[in-house]
């Protein structure tokens, strides 16, 4: 502000009341204060205090991956058959996010469509994208692989990765020390003998190929559906967040659970608590198929999808919960967000 400018200001200021007066300093007080308080959350490399106001994308973003490099948070989402494939976003606090383009601008020469779930990995300063899509050649579903040399970079498709005798899908990647594995859900593999299972298999040091033979994590003896998972070591367990019953209709009732083991091959226990999160009943019709990020303090947050009650046309939109671990040893929703 310029001398003349802050003159009349004052001269304005002198002619209001009192009252007036003290409401015009008690808001640029006000204001200073939430400036302070979110450049210092910020430099901090954690503004993700306050409420959480579902949905933080008000868009059609069905299974959101989610990651955070130094500040700054990144996520995709899947995008179906649309001609850009998976759209990404940024964000500095988890609650308000900004479009920033596509993974893939055009179709991967070897895909045929139906792009879901990506999952997003960083590795060695490296962004990995895995990723579902249909193979041109026979129309089953894949789990591909593209690579960025940064968060904001371009990807470079390194095509098909995870083949399974009929389908492939919802990746996610994970590491224990220095190994890195992938998970996915199959299912097909034999229709008359086995339900659909949630397999694991190491990959290479560069996340591009896979090694070893497959192993099993959990396998859907319910028949309540199970997709969308992600694993992560929290002190001795692992823990397994997956998604269950009907994903995608108008009558969805999609729910989280958890299962935990103290080693990766096994056996893992489900909660008996199990759905974790679920529909409210009110607003919230269902959610789930989602993955866990950590704050720079260590908070746990969980980003999946949603429908809402008589909106089914507007899509699944991107909403977030503050998870913990009780002192059961669970995964719970933190009730406080």
């Amino acid at each position: 502000m310029n001398i003349e400018l802050f003159r009349i200001f004052a001269q304005e200021y002198k002619k209001q009341s009192y009252m007036k007066r003290f409401r015009i300093l008690l808001s640029a007080l006000l204001l200073l204060v939430n400036t302070f308080c979110f450049a210092f959350a910020f430099m901090k490399g954690d503004a993700t205090g306050g409420k959480i106001k579902n949905p933080v994308i008000n868009a059609d973003a069905p299974d959101p991956s989610v990651i955070r490099i130094g500040k700054t948070y990144y996520a995709a989402a899947t995008s179906g058959n649309k001609s850009q494939a998976y759209q990404r976003y940024r964000s500095k606090d988890l609650r308000t996010w900004e479009p920033m383009g596509f993974i893939f601008d055009s179709w991967p020469e070897w895909t045929n469509g139906s792009f879901w779930a990506p999952e997003l990995f960083e590795l060695d300063g490296k962004i990995m994208c895995y990723y579902t899509a249909r193979q041109k050649s026979d129309g089953t579903s894949c789990v591909g692989v593209a690579m960025a040399d940064g968060p904001e970079g371009k990807f470079v498709d390194y095509g098909p990765l995870v083949r399974t005798t009929n389908e492939a899908i919802d990746a996610f990647v994970f590491r224990d020390g220095e190994q890195l594995y992938i998970t996915w859900k199959a299912y097909g593999l034999d229709p008359s003998k086995r339900p659909i299972e949630l397999l694991c298999q190491k990959l290479s040091a560069d996340g591009l190929r896979l090694e070893g033979e497959p192993f099993m994590l959990l396998r859907d003896d319910e028949r309540q559906g199970m997709e969308g998972q992600c694993v992560f070591k929290e002190g001795e367990w692992w823990y397994l967040l997956y998604s269950i019953r009907d994903c995608c209709s108008p009558n969805s009732d999609y729910a989280v659970s958890v299962a935990r083991s103290r080693s990766i091959q096994g056996p893992w226990e489900k909660y008996e608590g199990n759905p974790i999160l679920e529909g409210d009943g009110k607003e919230m019709q269902s959610c789930g198929h989602g993955t866990m990020v950590k704050t720079p303090k260590g908070e746990m947050y969980y980003l999946c999808h949603a429908y809402y009650f008589n909106r089914y046309k507007e899509g699944r939109k991107a909403v977030l919960f503050r998870l913990k671990i009780g002192k059961d040893g669970w995964v719970h929703r933190k009730n406080k967000n």
